[in-house]
């Protein structure tokens, strides 16, 4: 089976009380888990291709997943915050967070990454 996974506000949380992100431990068990019964497991990001690599080596999944572009391929399961009618079951991931809020704070969290690394 072919299984994909989206980024911010799925596999990654957004906690607007603390306006930052973290991962959320129990979904990345079901990618380890599909992973390990032989599916084709796929990272997506609206973020772009670029944003999708530099995440799964900073998670460690590199070796477990596919990076792609979101929509490039129909997948038979998709995990995303949104509803993407781009796979055979999609599972909505519920998240508080609007979709305006997410770009702000992930492009929050890329800015103080840039100057941490300075």
């Amino acid at each position: 089976m072919k299984i994909a996974f989206d980024i911010d506000d799925t596999l990654h949380k957004i906690r607007l009380d603390k306006r930052d992100q973290v991962p959320d431990f129990d979904l990345f068990q079901v990618l380890r888990w599909f992973h390990g019964n032989g599916d084709e497991v796929y990272v997506w990001s609206a973020g772009g291709i670029d944003y999708a690599t530099n995440y799964v080596r900073r998670m460690g999944i590199d070796s477990m997943v596919t990076v792609i572009r979101k929509g490039a391929i129909k997948v038979d399961i998709s995990f995303d915050d949104m509803e993407t009618n781009l796979a055979t079951v999609d599972v909505k991931v519920n998240r508080d967070s609007t979709e305006e809020e997410v770009k702000e704070i992930t492009s929050n969290e890329s800015i103080s990454k840039k100057e941490s690394e300075s």
